[in-house]
């Protein structure tokens, strides 16, 4: 950094009211611990597809940074278009995908118009399920998973053992409503 654009950052701090610098840097300290904790994600996830036998490549990096960025489901067409290279093609996207499903580092969420649509799976993000509009496709994710006691109750009633599990409520989103 140069000195005189330290001495505008200074001068621009000068002007900020002490409680906006502190939210200011809370928000510059919180965007450094989010991009410190994917970049830290995405190395697992390439070392763990490495050690079972899966090549490293630029696409599945890129592809996975996608997904690491984005809080909605996206379909492989939506994935392409934020790709910083445009010369990754759709069908490279589409494998990557594929295999990151089937490593359980993606899950396939729904299936709107547009097709198919994907997110990082609950290992690499907070457990939550959706709600999905019928007429736009609009998903909205909620984290209130109150299902611990019904898991308990089919535990005990089937002698079945539940290790994950999916929960979509499909209907209409308040835009759809009106």
């Amino acid at each position: 950094m140069t000195r005189e654009a330290g001495d505008a950052i200074c001068k621009a701090f000068a002007n900020l009211k002490t409680t906006s610098v502190i939210i200011l840097l809370a928000n510059v300290w919180a965007e450094y611990r989010w991009s410190h904790k994917v970049s830290k994600a995405l190395e697992i996830i390439q070392k763990t597809l490495v050690a079972k036998g899966h090549s490293q490549t630029k696409p599945r990096r890129q592809v996975l940074e996608v997904f690491f960025h984005n809080d909605k489901p996206l379909t492989p067409a939506a994935v392409r278009k934020q790709l910083p290279d445009r010369n990754i093609n759709l069908a490279s996207v589409y494998r990557a995908i594929e295999l990151f499903c089937r490593e359980r580092v993606l899950t396939e969420v729904d299936h709107v118009q547009e097709g198919r649509r994907y997110e990082l799976s609950d290992a690499y993000r907070t457990h939550h399920h959706h709600l999905i509009c019928g007429s736009c496709g609009e998903t909205e994710d909620f984290e209130d998973c109150e299902m611990d006691d019904l898991e308990k109750l089919i535990r005990r009633r089937y002698r079945f053992k539940v290790i994950r599990h999916d929960l979509r409520f499909i209907g209409l989103c308040q835009s759809c409503q009106q």
